[in-house]
């Protein structure tokens, strides 16, 4: 049988010069290796989905794709690792009942990168914060400069969508995040294990090409209303739904032209006139400004959104303690936060 005890911090040997046993795979000896942590997670994908077609999808990649990897790793061992026979794919008998040993390890693993990760932070004075791509493009230049005049640090700026931010924080690949909360969101109190702080609102407001506003009233006169939308799983997608829609008369017809999850996307078709975009306010003003867009909130619904600083509670570094002292001084008086 494997045996995995020996597979330590920083040598990493699978199997010392051991042989299977008891199956056809007797005899074949696995080499000394320095093992990958992307295979230990490749190797758990298919275990834990029971599909190799399953397992490529959890791991981003294409089913061809994946399949060579897991040909790889056992051309690497020098013996198959997988009962391909079985529906649902699982591991050999040989190694099954080191299944949670993996686990284990792939755990160990993920916590050392992360410690080391974060060490090298600390050397540095190095913050990596995950920013919505509405607020890289508006606030987060204003929010970074106000902290970045205090203290010293080395500011990484990784944009994404919401829940890859969220997703970012949570695997501790970001000190903080910047994102937008609903309005339920921002009365009720976070999670046990994040803090927050409502740094403002900004109104998520409906904009349509100055150019155009003869063809669209022309549109809404027959009871359409042409829009771009955002993805019902994204997260202005929701709030255009949930808060939005509703406040829409119901004699008018939406009619969707355009979906895109990018919130600049957006607002590009509405000044190229293709239909009405609710965008956050921040990202419109320039072209509001400039005549290229015009702010329909007069005749169309908005909503309001809170703009708001998210970490981890608890285990902080002196930058990280001194960077949240600096957002909680940014916040807007009278908004209710959770930072404390």
């Amino acid at each position: 049988m494997i045996k995995l005890r020996d597979f330590k911090s920083c040598a990493f040997p699978f199997v010392d010069q051991m042989p299977f046993s008891r199956d056809k795979m007797q005899g074949v000896h696995i080499r000394r290796l320095f093992m990958r942590l992307e295979w230990l997670e490749d190797i758990l994908a298919v275990v834990e989905t029971g599909s190799f077609n399953a397992a490529a999808a959890r791991r981003n990649v294409t089913q061809p794709a994946f399949s060579r990897r897991i040909r790889a790793i056992e051309d690497y061992v020098g013996a198959e690792l997988f009962d391909r026979d079985r529906k649902p794919v699982g591991l050999k008998p040989s190694i099954s009942a080191q299944q949670e040993e993996i686990k284990r390890l792939v755990s160990e693993m993920k916590d050392l990168l992360y410690e080391l990760r974060r060490q090298g932070r600390e050397a540095n004075n190095r913050i990596v914060i995950a920013s919505q791509h509405a607020i890289t493009t508006s606030r987060a230049p204003g929010i970074i400069e106000a902290f970045s005049n205090t203290i010293d640090v080395s500011v990484r700026l990784r944009s994404a969508n919401r829940d890859e931010c969220l997703a970012l924080l949570m695997t501790k690949q970001a000190d903080l995040l910047l994102n937008y909360q609903s309005v339920a969101e921002t009365a009720a109190e976070p999670e046990d294990y994040l803090e927050r702080v409502n740094l403002g609102t900004e109104a998520f407001i409906p904009v349509f090409a100055t150019h155009g506003l003869g063809v669209l009233n022309d549109s809404y006169a027959r009871g359409e209303l042409p829009v771009i939308a955002y993805p019902s799983d994204a997260f202005l997608g929701r709030i255009f739904n949930e808060e939005v829609m509703p406040q829409i008369p119901s004699g008018e017809f939406v009619r969707r032209k355009v979906e895109t999850a990018l919130t600049l996307a957006a607002l590009q078709f509405a000044i190229s006139g293709v239909g009405v975009a609710w965008v956050p306010e921040s990202i419109a003003r320039d072209a509001i400004r400039a005549g290229l867009l015009f702010d329909l909130r007069d005749v169309l619904p908005h909503t309001l959104l809170t703009v708001a600083a998210v970490r981890l509670a608890g285990g902080h570094t002196d930058i990280q303690e001194l960077l949240w002292t600096e957002i909680k001084a940014l916040r807007q008086p009278g908004l209710i936060d959770h930072g404390e």
